[in-house]
């Protein structure tokens, strides 16, 4: 029997949980998810250099992207610096582990908002309902996918917290009718729409659940107040560009142009490719069954708001050509909480039976992919190669063969920068790089790089170059690489040689100030 006292100590544990696991993955895992996550972290990080500073220069930040969410990151890099982090990396782990505290506001949210829609019930004590906020509170904790991308520095996960707050307000004025609740929605849902601009198609999912309850209560009045609320948050958040950067919603109406003539660039997918990417995030297979007794109207006529904002979202982002999975991000917190009533009906129904298959394996995927993505580092081999290049400042050259390294994420050093860096196309018949103008007797200090399959391919340099160092990919890339290699292939291990022909000349103690490379 779940009552009242056990059900706040089980939230409290797995708020703990989730609020444990995303600091753990933020000090273990130093990866990031896209270049567009890890670009952030270049104009903050390291915090000691000169260029960047807290606001000074917004021009280093993209026209296409709002100022705020650069602002907050910096601000974390440089809080980290003030209090002693002079390593790149602490920095970042620790910018890390403020954005996944703060992401924790989800769970507290999702469970609130639960709590809200599913405590007043006339069913049976013993019926699955009572679970539902529970289950939902588990699923942002330590649902496979929340720690990680709730601790990168992505505009989507950081819009999450916002959405999500959004929809419990709408969850909220959709029964009351408080116009202070119709607000604060939108208020925050602006907020989200500073981070990713695409949240704001959400704002027509709010609409369309005011008009629809004028409609049904013949009043005008919230439409008026709706386009009144809008018309002040346009006005605000339009600000921070026309004070930065000296023109109104600048950065959006760049935006919207840029993607208008660029996004098809980027590559074209069918409008039902995020069918797949849904279906794992819900580990599909493990809810397959007859859902006997299971109350589809009663449960999902409560999440009314929640659907509507979900499918809005989920349909434009349909309709753009241009798809990646980590555009499904915003919405990852309330497509858990859509998820919730369907888990707690199993979790309910199987608890009957002394051995549940569907449980024992549901927990068993869920935490081992939890495992991989929260404690192996993605983007490993190019972050391990420049964490090397970091501690060994006697490379001041250094040479890559064709595109073994596409992006160099240099974020995550800070030492003299590098002399060379150069690509080198072929290898010549004594199995010696083609560089030009390359001196043996006075490059003690140069290093090659080769990508795993041109060495499988035979590139493999004879000596004077050594091969001194080997960056793997984590497991999860790796095995990405053996399912389609021709496609990530940018993900296998990265070969360090180093040119031993002359004397080695001795390491300079001294660093510059300047960033990295």
């Amino acid at each position: 029997m779940l009552n009242i006292r056990n059900e706040r100590r089980w939230f409290l544990i797995l708020l703990g949980l989730g609020i444990a696991v995303r600091i753990a993955t933020a000090i273990f895992n130093k990866g990031y998810l896209a270049l567009d996550d890890y670009y952030i972290l270049f104009f903050s990080v390291p915090a000691q250099s000169e260029s960047l500073g807290l606001v000074d220069n917004v021009q280093s930040v993209p026209e296409i992207r709002s100022l705020i969410p650069d602002a907050i990151i910096r601000f974390f890099a440089k809080i980290s610096y003030l209090i002693g982090f002079t390593d790149p990396l602490n920095q970042i782990q620790f910018v890390f582990v403020c954005l996944g505290i703060l992401s924790a506001i989800s769970i507290w949210i999702g469970y609130e908002l639960l709590k809200y829609l599913y405590s007043e019930t006339e069913e049976e004590p013993k019926n699955y309902t009572q679970w539902i906020p529970l289950v939902g509170t588990f699923l942002l904790s330590l649902h496979f996918l929340m720690p990680f991308v709730s601790t990168r520095s992505l505009i989507e996960s950081m819009s999450a917290p916002f959405i999500l707050g959004s929809v419990y307000f709408a969850s909220v004025y959709w029964r009351s009718g408080d116009h202070t609740q119709l607000f604060w929605s939108l208020a925050l849902l602006s907020i989200a729409s500073l981070f990713r601009f695409q949240a704001g198609i959400c704002a027509a999912a709010l609409f369309s659940l005011v008009v629809y309850r004028s409609i049904q209560e013949r009043k005008r009045k919230d439409v008026y107040l709706f386009l009144i609320y809008s018309v002040v948050l346009v006005i605000l958040t339009g600000l921070p560009d026309l004070v930065f950067r000296g023109s109104f919603h600048s950065s959006l109406r760049s935006y919207i142009s840029y993607n208008m003539h660029h996004s098809s660039e980027y590559g074209t997918s069918p409008w039902y490719a995020y069918l797949p990417t849904i279906l794992g995030a819900c580990l599909f297979p493990f809810l397959i069954g007859k859902y006997d007794g299971f109350h589809w109207k009663a449960s999902y006529s409560k999440l009314i708001p929640a659907l509507v904002y979900y499918g809005f979202f989920l349909a434009l982002h349909s309709i753009i050509p241009h798809k990646e999975e980590r555009f499904l991000l915003p919405v990852l917190p309330l497509m858990l909480l859509l998820l919730s009533p369907i888990v707690a009906y199993w979790w309910r129904k199987e608890k009957k039976r002394r051995i549940s298959i569907r449980r024992f394996l549901f927990f068993l995927v869920n935490f081992l992919l939890l495992g991989l993505l929260s404690f192996f580092t993605i983007q490993n081999n190019t972050i391990e190669l420049v964490r090397y290049l970091n501690s060994h400042t006697e490379i001041k050259q250094v040479y890559v063969y064709k595109d073994s390294i596409p992006h160099l994420p240099v974020s995550y050093a800070y030492r003299t920068p590098l002399e060379k860096y150069e690509l080198v196309e072929t290898l010549d018949e004594n199995q010696q790089p083609r560089i030009k103008g390359f001196d043996p007797y006075k490059s003690c200090s140069a290093a090659l790089i080769v990508r795993k399959d041109y060495v499988l391919g035979g590139i493999d340099p004879d000596p004077p170059w050594i091969l001194m160092a080997n960056f793997k990919s984590s497991p999860l890339e790796e095995f990405a690489v053996s399912l389609n290699p021709n496609k990530n292939k940018r993900r296998t291990s990265l070969y360090l040689y180093q040119f031993q022909l002359c004397k080695q000349a001795e390491e300079d103690p001294s660093k510059t100030g300047s960033a990295v490379f």
